[in-house]
């Protein structure tokens, strides 16, 4: 009988232990689950998300610091740029001899305009497009229509025709100054990764100003010059006027267009819903030239319904894998100097998918490289790239180079004064014609 209840003893003593190792081991895998969803999240958080700072912009008039802390603040932006700046050796910059030659200029500046502007200057001279300082400009909320060096008023919206400012109009002068000579004089203070989209963001700050609040156009209408006296106001003032995050349309029964304007929150639940209409067609457009960028992300998310097989992300070499629904017909891809940041990151991915064919103009040269946001001690808000330069899973460089397009198709004057999307036309042609 002894020995029985020994017996017992030891078997709920195993009982014991072995439930005490199976607990353990329990919360060592509830540990590392809530360990991985945890690394999970920050990763979506590196790669995908903006920071969480409290970013705040200043108009030049109202800036948070006085002009006798200029060069302190200045002296703080140098320090924080040298030590995160993460492009300058790629851009054969030296930090040092730049931020000291700048810093040189602060006792001669005396009024926030000049410091502002040193400072776009100064964010610009860094060579890339995710560069900048958070400044608020006057403006007229609209984007001109740029071929060559040629500058035209596209739908001007109420403040610009109550100016006297007409669609079509050319501007042939700001401020009296020849639209050409303008642009070479202010392209030093626009933040762009390539020439191409520095020069078509300096021909669209013709209508935007750090301090201006009237500004004097020469514009030509047919044979006619005619001046006018346009004001500049803040953006609260300007009705909104944004594009939808993305449209659809069909063309002759057979051709879907989808445009995705942003790469924003939203744009995901917006594109499904515009998906649905096109998917079943065999021909689509997918029109990204006036996509800005904004997450990364969220391309990614919208590149598995273009893609056959898996495939590595640009950004960051994960797998995209196919959504179950995804699109098997011929796809275009419409691009411009405008494609940009988050926007670019996804024409990488669709074109080295091998699925589409590029048609327009290269895009702007930048993905983002993780950029961050910092502020000075006086609450001076800017933007640089902290991720080294770094290249496609198929070797293409993620700053500096635009994607170039495989058909290169430009508008023409003609084609603007006659309303005609000469590269939309074209991708029809070239979808019917195969």
């Amino acid at each position: 009988m002894a020995k029985k209840q020994y017996s017992n003893h030891n078997m709920n003593s195993t009982h014991k232990k072995a439930a005490k190792i199976i607990g353990k081991v329990l919360l060592a895998i509830v540990g590392l689950a809530l360990l991985a969803f945890s690394g999970l999240i920050v990763y979506f958080k590196w790669f995908y998300s903006s920071d969480d700072m409290d970013t705040k912009s200043y108009y030049v008039n109202s800036l948070p610091l006085s002009n006798d802390h200029f060069p302190e603040d200045f002296n703080e932006i140098s320090s924080i740029v040298k030590d995160n700046y993460s492009l300058a050796e790629y851009k054969n910059l030296n930090l040092d001899s730049l931020c000291d030659s700048y810093a040189a200029r602060i006792n001669d500046i005396s009024s926030p305009k000049e410091y502002g502007e040193m400072l776009e200057e100064f964010f610009a001279s860094l060579k890339v497009g995710h560069s900048f300082i958070y400044l608020k400009h006057y403006t007229v909320g609209t984007f001109p229509t740029v071929i060559h060096d040629s500058i035209f008023i596209n739908k001007p919206n109420y403040t610009m025709t109550r100016a006297g400012l007409r669609d079509k109009d050319r501007v042939i002068a700001v401020n009296g100054e020849p639209v050409i000579d303008w642009m070479n004089r202010n392209e030093k203070y626009v933040s762009a990764s390539t020439p191409l989209n520095r020069r078509l963001f300096t021909a669209a700050n013709i209508f935007k100003s750090l301090s201006d609040t009237i500004r004097n156009y020469t514009v030509c209408r047919g044979n006619d010059t005619i001046e006018v006296k346009l004001p500049l106001v803040t953006n609260d003032s300007i009705p909104s006027s944004v594009l939808a995050k993305t449209d659809s349309k069909v063309f002759n029964d057979s051709i879907g267009y989808l445009a995705i304007n942003t790469m924003m929150d939203g744009v995901i639940e917006s594109f499904v819903s515009d998906f649905e209409k096109v998917s079943n067609l065999p021909y689509l457009i997918i029109d990204v030239r006036n996509n800005e960028g904004g997450n990364s992300g969220n391309g990614r998310e919208l590149c598995r319904y273009f893609i056959h097989k898996n495939q590595p992300h640009c950004i960051d070499h994960r797998d995209m894998l196919p959504v179950d629904n995804a699109y098997k017909g011929k796809i275009v891809l419409l691009t411009s100097p405008i494609t940009f940041s988050a926007a670019e990151s996804f024409v990488i991915d669709m074109k080295e998918s091998g699925n589409v064919v590029l048609i327009g103009e290269p895009t702007a040269g930048d993905t983002g490289n993780r950029p961050k946001t910092f502020k000075t001690s006086n609450g001076m808000c800017f933007r640089i790239p902290t991720a080294s330069p770094s290249v496609s899973p198929q070797g293409f460089p993620l700053e500096g180079i635009g994607v170039a397009p495989d058909y290169f198709i430009s508008q023409t004057v003609s084609d603007f004064i006659k309303n005609r999307d000469a590269q939309l036309e074209f991708a029809k042609q070239y979808l019917t014609a195969k």
